[in-house]
């Protein structure tokens, strides 16, 4: 497809990016000179310094080769937005380890997989998430955990108070009988005594092993190099930065770390230019974040439609003081155009969307930042190329409905240890098929139609329903299961489930139970439909198109 975009480009954003000339640990090294002083980042009224993160960075990284971990090993970070993930971050960049992200609301069922797969040689995690780790640990090759509290970091009483709380909230008691178990603190303070040795890596080697659904729904390592971050990081900061002024945005940081969007935007892109990021442990309790929001005079942010849409419905939101919002960016999920309308009615500030995926890491389009347009997702990024095909692989028009293709140095490497997969989504020409329908009009911009139709989005977490069913078939009084999405009241994703039941006394508290044990809270069932039949394909499928309907 001709590059029909590029003429409607916004002025001073280049057709093509320049060749890549830094890593990401020159980038963070020129960052913390040059910000030093300035605040990075804030959590619960705790501010750290450019200057502190890279002290205390190197001295977690100094802890981690003390260690034994060496070049090239993986590194699991398993934290909400908390002072001790971008910490962790660059300890792990520094050191030349390979990081894998993961959610820290994981089942240890969820857990285990990652962790063997990749061969994770290290991990910091939560209380909560070490009492599940403790299930499996003697089948990881782990060789350093690293346990912490939320409030680790915190200064006196927020400190034992946020601590106190969440233990009490997650019943969670730790044993100090774990070998190559420490703490937090007792990592940094272990590590100030030894000089960390400061590891580069090439610009082809795989720097983050994002775990993701992938376009066919099962879990799966993207493998994210160098070059496809930088280039992303560089994509980003062509498109946005014209805006924005360095060294002065104050931005806010809502989504969790260990998804990509929110890594790369504000962990990478918005950090790297001297940003002040507000982390925000959980954003689902709008009442603290409303109370948080007061406190601090923001400009930039990030977040989901879900987000967006509880924020401008609280009724203190429209008391808060917008008058240095400039720009939010939504991603995860689409944008509702009335959430959008509301917003920037409300705020005065702007509230663009744009559309990504992991295995793109994770940015594919955006919409212009002066005069966005409803309903599209936008144009596609400098360097990035992409046409929409039919079921044969033919190259459709414009306005033509078929599956988004992309192409550019921000796509993945590959899936980890999965060529077959891998194959099933990179064409040997290096084309990425998304599994998305959309088109393209005449002006370049892309409109999605439709993702892919078994996927559930909650709130931008992706739901696959083959991992669902597989645990509610696990349950010996499910006879059949088939996992589909569906809306509550308020028109929010869930996750709905068809049961054919296997005993008479099979009700849905006991399916919930169940599921409780393997499955994060938001991949549950929340509503449960007893039928005394699935309808299924030829092969025997369950046909999901047939219960969405």
């Amino acid at each position: 497809m001709e590059k029909i975009w590029l003429k409607n480009y916004p002025p001073g954003v280049p057709k093509d990016l320049s060749p890549l000339d830094k890593s990401l640990i020159q980038l963070f090294e020129e960052a913390c000179a040059k910000y030093k002083d300035q605040t990075a980042f804030i959590s619960f009224d705790k501010k750290i310094s450019y200057q502190e993160l890279r002290e205390k960075s190197l001295q977690l990284a100094g802890y981690l080769q003390s260690q034994g971990l060496k070049k090239g090993d993986v590194f699991v970070i398993q934290l909400p937005n908390l002072l001790q993930y971008p910490i962790s971050l660059w300890a792990a960049v520094l050191s030349g380890l390979t990081v894998v992200n993961m959610n820290p609301l994981y089942t240890a069922r969820e857990m285990q997989g990652p962790i063997q797969e990749s061969e994770a040689k290290g991990i910091v995690l939560l209380p909560s998430s070490f009492a599940h780790l403790k299930t499996f640990l003697n089948k990881t090759d782990l060789k350093s955990v690293i346990v912490t509290g939320p409030g680790d970091l915190l200064n006196f009483p927020k400190k034992p108070l946020i601590n106190f709380v969440f233990k009490c909230k997650t019943k969670t008691l730790i044993s100090s009988r774990i070998k190559n178990r420490s703490s937090f603190l007792q990592a940094l303070q272990i590590g100030s005594k030894t000089k960390a040795q400061v590891l580069e890596r090439d610009f082809e080697e795989t720097l983050f092993i994002q775990y993701t659904g992938g376009t066919t729904g099962v879990s799966k390592g993207a493998c994210l190099s160098q070059k496809n971050i930088l280039s992303n990081l560089k994509q980003c900061e062509c498109w946005m930065l014209d805006n924005l002024e360095k060294g002065k945005e104050k931005a806010l940081a809502p989504l969790p770390f260990y998804h990509i969007f929110a890594f790369v935007i504000n962990g990478l892109v918005f950090f790297l230019n001297g940003f002040s990021n507000l982390l925000i442990a959980n954003p689902r309790q709008v009442n603290p974040l409303i109370k948080t929001l007061k406190k601090y005079p923001l400009s930039v942010g990030t977040g989901v439609n879900t987000l967006f849409k509880a924020l401008i419905n609280h009724p203190r939101f429209k008391s808060l003081n917008f008058s240095s919002w400039k720009l939010f960016v939504a991603g995860g999920m689409a944008l509702d155009n009335s959430v959008k309308e509301l917003w920037e009615s409300t705020t005065k500030s702007l509230l663009v969307e744009g559309y990504g995926l992991t295995e793109a890491s994770p940015v594919v389009c955006c919409n212009r930042l002066d005069k966005a347009a409803s309903g599209y997702v936008g144009f596609p990024c400098p360097s990035t190329e992409i046409r929409i095909t039919d079921e044969e692989e033919r190259v459709l028009g414009i306005d033509e409905e078929g599956e988004l293709e992309v192409r550019g140095p921000q796509i993945m490497k590959g899936y980890y240890k999965q060529e077959e997969e891998t194959k099933n989504v990179l064409t040997e020409d290096g084309w990425l098929k998304t599994g998305d329908v959309a088109k393209v009009n005449k002006e370049g911009l892309v409109k999605i139609i439709d993702r892919k139709k078994d996927m559930i989005n909650i709130s931008g977490l992706k739901v696959y329903p083959n991992e669902v069913e597989e645990v509610l078939l696990s349950l010996k009084t499910i006879k059949e299961a088939a996992v589909v999405p569906g809306k509550d009241k308020t028109g929010t994703e869930i996750v709905k489930a068809f049961i054919v039941k296997g005993a008479e006394t099979l009700n849905e508290d006991e399916i919930k139970s169940h599921c409780k044990k393997y499955l994060t809270s938001y991949k549950i069932p929340k509503r449960i439909i007893f039928t005394k039949e699935i309808p299924k394909s030829t092969i025997g499928k369950p046909l999901r198109r047939l219960l969405r309907n």
